[in-house]
């Protein structure tokens, strides 16, 4: 199978469909924002990943709701400039799918997919009580890809704050990946349960 994009065989939904198919798995951002007015907010997002380490940055992105509108993150990243971002691990699988539900503006997906708000420390958005591992992130910069149906804001985020739950972590203050169950976006509706993470070591020349 060839595609070229260019030449408009397919419209951007079908080339979407095809690349999320095999771009993966993609890490889980279950983001937590607060409005201009206080309500909360939370998102999975699996356009997501750590971007630079010095200093340490991540990247979500939000494209348009159903109705062609900026969603409520980006909205409220861009009115208060801080997020933070949970980690999805499989014991929060369902959880994290109710967060993805088409609620009305300005109420909290927190009490509908029944999850827990905790103070964050630098922070106003809550912190998810239920992921292992929390970070509190103020924004940098946010670029914009692309316009109409299909575009999206690229979020940038300085991690100011980690918060790690001692029961994830190994002899040496690390995270173990055999702890943490992480899940990552598939293709479709289908995800992946990192339950059996295996080791491989660049060979010395």
């Amino acid at each position: 199978m060839f595609v070229d994009l260019e030449s408009g065989d397919i419209d951007w939904r079908r080339a979407y469909q095809l690349c999320i198919g095999f771009i993966n798995p993609r890490p889980i951002a279950l983001v937590s924002t607060v409005s201009a007015d206080g309500a909360r907010n939370v998102a999975p997002f699996s356009f997501y990943n750590m971007v630079c380490a010095n200093p340490p940055t991540v990247i979500f992105c939000p494209g348009l709701n159903r109705a062609g509108e900026p969603k409520d993150s980006l909205v409220n990243v861009e009115a208060t400039g801080e997020f933070v971002v949970a980690t999805v691990t499989s014991e929060l699988g369902d959880k994290m799918v109710r967060t993805a539900a088409s609620l009305p503006r300005g109420e909290s997906e927190y009490e509908f997919a029944g999850l827990t708000p905790a103070p964050a420390r630098f922070v106003r958005p809550s912190l998810v009580a239920e992921s292992p591992a929390n970070i509190e992130c103020r924004l940098d910069r946010i670029v914009r890809l692309g316009e109409g149906a299909g575009s999206s804001a690229v979020v940038f985020g300085r991690i100011v704050a980690i918060h790690l739950d001692d029961a994830v972590l190994d002899s040496e203050a690390l995270v173990d990946p055999r702890k943490l169950h992480t899940v990552g976006r598939l293709g479709g509706q289908w995800y992946a349960d990192v339950s059996s993470p295996y080791e491989l070591r660049i060979p010395k020349v």
